[in-house]
């Protein structure tokens, strides 16, 4: 070690370097899109996250499950922070290890996750082609003229490979974190006759029509100042958003007056900016309008992050971070954000959803939109379908979109199967059954054994401030909305808050959702070509979509619900 610890430091010969060097990671070809600008130069300083091998995750992935399956003896008895990192933090020899191979030069190695697990390092492009056996590139990104220094591989010495388990981004080309609504106010559509079952719900929905069609209330009745709901929001180099203070107050007014008058906090992460102009925010006011606008007095709170220079994977860490350091954190989380899985690599993916499994160890219901372009990602002629993440980690719960009336799946809703994460105990019967009656559909195009998604759905199509959208970043807030109340009548009942959502919807809270039998998401040739819904689970609605009377039935507290009501 103490030889290496001299390379690092005098740079030495890649040649005599490489010498103790096995490749770590690699990838084969630069993304479509993407173009060499240049070399670039030597002293350009680049950040780097370096991820050490956790001390026990396979036994924090045990404790998730003892507190999330409601079979469990310990159901609900979730961890503190503190306990959940005793889990995650590495072996002191690792840090050392790690901390000796970069040397007393590079001294801005610092902690970037709670439990210390994860480094950031501040170092040159020559330091870092030296320590990784590697030659970096400046490429951009033609869609928005993005700038990015990467190599197509790494290496790690030999005796590092026990302590580390990746460093990002050499090789990672992601994007930012995506918004998935559809990204234009749609103009009023000749449907007048769509859901007029559901008087005044005759067109677009509203909350009320959410109330009614889902039998949600409007009022919280637990007084808990504890239950509460976070909603992210990301500025980025091409993306800005925010979420408008007087756009909720018109909201609320016009379709919530009850409440009129409520509002939301801020917590502004790396600097971030909520602006309050007319400058963007079209996804912080979805998601804002149809979490305050539905689940009324749960306190809400929009978690909005600034990373002009990372990608997807250093975003949505900067949000688990946070929330990991919160004395009380929100209770459910929505993001409406998502991004290809194939972006990502299969160790940053990975290290990103268990930072979601230490989220469900503390109780938290982690709620993403499954995404808008249905099981290709609106690719068109592909040969295989773009599962989309973190919808596609075992330890979130993602949500489709469909209609009301009648129960419909919205066909650019996305959905499918992972490519890198294997089916989990909970959903296994669910995947298998639907996979069954498709036979032999789409054969080569998904991946059988991989993690099946969205969990469920909701409604697609808002109203908001000065418009209309649709997509499931509406069906996204409005589901935490859901689970967000329920959570209010079981605490009411002195029971504990739902947390990792999944393993009860998949057993006793089944009940608790209306099945969605028909429609079919659009695939790779089109408007035709991908998954179909039907009775039980399924890749374009999941289980279905909330029933209120029906969770409460399901989870048993309807009785202590009338009593305390």
């Amino acid at each position: 070690m103490g030889l290496l610890r001299v390379l690092s430091l005098a740079l030495l010969s890649r040649s005599v370097l490489s010498s103790t060097m096995i490749l770590h990671e690699s990838i084969s070809n630069v993304p479509s899109g993407f173009e060499v600008l240049g070399t670039p130069s030597p002293t350009q300083e680049i950040e780097l996250l370096i991820a050490i091998v956790q001390s026990n995750i396979t036994g924090l992935a045990k404790m998730v499950d003892a507190v999330s399956f409601p079979s469990s003896p310990s159901y609900g008895q979730y961890l503190t922070p503190a306990q959940v990192a005793e889990y995650i933090k590495p072996q002191a020899e690792s840090v050392s290890a790690v901390t000796d191979w970069f040397g007393p030069n590079v001294a801005s190695l610092q902690p970037f996750s709670p439990a210390g697990d994860i480094l950031k390092v501040s170092i040159t492009v020559e330091q870092a082609e030296g320590l990784f056996n590697t030659t970096f590139s400046t490429y951009t990104y033609s869609a928005n003229g993005q700038e990015m220094i990467r190599a197509l591989n790494y290496s790690l010495p030999s005796a590092m490979q026990q302590h580390i388990l990746y460093a990002h981004p050499i090789i990672s080309f992601a994007s930012p974190p995506q918004h998935t609504s559809q990204n234009t106010m749609y103009k009023h559509k000749a449907t007048l006759n769509r859901r007029q079952a559901l008087i005044p719900c005759a067109d677009i929905a509203r909350p009320v029509c959410i109330q009614e069609f889902y039998g949600i209330p409007n009022t919280t009745i637990s007084g808990s100042k504890t239950n509460s709901i976070g909603v992210a929001g990301y500025n980025t180099a091409t993306d800005d958003e925010y979420a408008n203070h007087d756009d909720l107050a018109t909201f609320l007014k016009e379709f919530r007056p009850d409440i009129a008058g409520n509002t939301f906090s801020v917590a502004l992460l790396n600097g971030a900016q909520n602006l309050q102009n007319n400058g963007g925010g079209l996804e912080g006011n979805i998601d804002i309008q149809y979490t305050v606008g539905v689940a009324g007095d749960v306190p809400t709170t929009y978690v909005l992050d600034r990373d002009l220079n990372g990608d997807a994977v250093t975003s949505y860490m900067d949000t688990i971070n946070w929330l990991l350091t919160q004395e009380k954190p929100p209770t459910v989380f929505t993001t409406s954000y998502a991004n290809e899985e194939g972006e990502l690599t299969q160790s940053a993916a990975t290290s990103v959803c268990n930072g979601y499994m230490q989220l469900a160890a503390i109780g938290i219901s982690m709620i993403f939109a499954s995404g808008d372009g249905g099981a290709s990602d609106n690719e068109v002629g592909c040969t295989s379908f773009v599962p989309m993440f973190p919808s596609t980690c075992p330890y979130v719960t993602s949500v489709g979109a469909t209609f009301f009336q009648p129960p419909t799946a919205f066909s650019s809703s996305a959905g499918g199967f992972s490519n890198f994460f294997p089916v989990p105990s909970y959903q296994a019967k669910d995947t298998a059954a639907y996979l069954m009656s498709i036979r032999d559909d789409y054969k080569g195009m998904y991946d059988p054994k991989g993690r099946g998604f969205p969990d469920v759905a909701s409604e697609w199509e808002v109203f908001i401030v000065n418009g209309f959208v649709g997509g499931t970043s509406c069906a996204s807030p409005i589901f935490a909305s859901f689970i967000a109340l329920v959570n209010d009548r079981l605490i009411a009942c002195r029971k504990p808050v739902l947390g990792f959502l999944n393993p009860v919807l998949y057993s006793t809270g089944k009940s608790g959702l209306d099945d969605v039998k028909i429609g079919r998401r659009s695939g790779c040739s089109g408007s035709t070509g991908g998954w179909n819904a039907t009775a039980g689970w399924d890749p374009v609605s999941g289980l279905g979509t909330p029933d209120f009377a029906g969770m409460m039935e399901a989870l048993g507290i309807r009785n202590c619900i009338i009593n305390a009501v």
